[in-house]
């Protein structure tokens, strides 16, 4: 099962890789505007644009270091598909940040989805048990999803 916290850190990875990318093509168009403007042949890149590829380059790196076997979903045991990124979201406050990390538009810790607190019951299962939105940390566990019928009558 694939660590929770590096699942995490790898999803922001990707967001800063492609914030990175995109700053990547915009120094670069603006250092090619500039040689253009100034009827230049050669495009002088500024450092900054080089650090930035570079700070890709950290990136993909890290990515390819902390790449892990695809964690089971709740309907196989065999690959995780985009079912279980979409279940894995769940707990996002609005603003698109996990219960527990830091949230500048909440105004310090963000406490997740307010329709799916920890503990609430989204559906029911072919046997009566229940599926619920587990806590933060046992969320990559398939069998944190559900309570059994006897767990839910005591």
């Amino acid at each position: 099962m694939i660590d929770p916290t590096v699942a995490d850190l790898r999803r922001e990875l990707e967001k800063a890789r492609h914030a990175l990318i995109n700053a990547q093509s915009h120094l670069a168009a603006h250092a090619e505007m500039n040689a253009a403007l100034h009827c230049s042949t050669t495009v002088m890149y500024s450092p900054l644009h080089a650090q930035v590829t570079a700070a890709i380059a950290g990136i993909e790196h890290a990515l390819a270091r902390t790449d892990q076997p695809s964690p089971p979903t709740l309907d196989s045991q065999t690959s995780d598909g985009p079912w279980a990124a979409l279940v894995a979201d769940l707990d996002r406050c609005i603003h698109g940040r996990h219960q527990g990390d830091d949230c500048g538009s909440c105004g310090g810790t963000s406490q997740g989805n307010e329709h799916l607190p920890p503990g609430a019951v989204m559906g029911y299962g072919l046997r009566g048990d229940q599926i619920v939105m587990p806590d933060r940390t046992h969320k990559h566990d398939p069998a944190a999803w559900r309570t059994t019928r006897e767990e839910t009558t005591r």
